[in-house]
């Protein structure tokens, strides 16, 4: 199966080209879902749909890196850009994620701008950064070295009272091009726990907006809160539909509850 590099042609010897950054460049809103649940037929399946973005949760979900390779590659045929959420603001984490096909990562607890810039470092080849060279990302593209400090996005997770306050030097570091709000940890910081209707609450999210856009940076949610109306009133640009275990559950439920309520013609 063809590597994930080459997304937007899936040939073989083509530059590495993000769909996700080029659309997110041209100011247009998003749209995408978390994978936690680890086969690749739930990529697969999902590539199909035309989602924007699938981000791949290995903070809070049972995702291994085996597992991540093999449902990063089943969705190779889609034009759905994969990112991965990785569970720390590590070298060696944020490498394998991009080793793997990642054409994102988001960090999640940045708090300031030192912490921007480790990622960003992370991230990039020298001399930008001090990413570690691995053969296997290379794989469908001769010139990845470049192609990919210029396409590779860095996205930090905005989720706590202390990234908040130091918003501004996180989405002016440069390389960052897109920031997500982490609504439940962010309002757990706050001291308003799942509050999301709080107009202190409803201020952070503007913040966020406001200053992305004051400074060309797109803002997302990466929890499903509100309808997608108000995401897209409010000025975000990645705008995630859910996960996929809740999404299971809840359509599965729905499905019984009107099978156990039907009447016999």
């Amino acid at each position: 199966m063809l590597h994930n590099v080459a997304r937007s042609q899936n040939l073989k010897g083509t530059r590495t080209q993000n769909r996700l950054r080029s659309q997110l460049r041209r100011g247009q809103a998003t749209f995408g879902i978390t994978v936690g649940i680890g086969h690749p037929e739930v990529s697969y399946t999902l590539g199909s749909l035309g989602l924007d973005w699938i981000n791949f949760d290995l903070q809070h979900g049972v995702l291994g890196v085996e597992t991540l390779t093999a449902m990063i590659q089943a969705m190779s045929y889609s034009q759905t850009v994969p990112i991965v959420r990785v569970p720390s603001n590590e070298l060696s984490i944020i490498n394998n994620a991009l080793d793997f096909g990642a054409l994102g990562v988001i960090i999640p607890l940045v708090n300031c701008r030192e912490d921007a810039e480790k990622a960003v470092r992370s991230a990039r080849y020298a001399p930008k950064g001090i990413r570690s060279w691995a053969q296997r990302a290379a794989a469908a593209d001769p010139d990845y070295a470049a192609s990919a400090n210029t396409e590779l996005m860095v996205i930090p997770q905005i989720e706590t009272g202390m990234s908040l306050q130091n918003l501004e030097e996180i989405v002016c570091t440069d390389g960052i091009e897109a920031v997500f709000c982490g609504p439940y940890d962010l309002s757990m910081s706050l001291g308003l726990f799942r509050q999301f209707k709080d107009p202190r609450f409803i201020k952070a999210l503007d913040s966020i907006v406001s200053t992305c856009r004051a400074h060309d940076v797109a803002p997302g949610i990466l929890a499903a809160i509100g309808s997608v109306e108000e995401n897209l009133r409010m000025g975000f640009k990645l705008i995630s539909l859910g996960g996929d275990l809740p999404t299971l559950k809840d359509g599965i439920s729905k499905a019984l509850e009107t099978a156990r309520n039907a009447k016999p013609q």
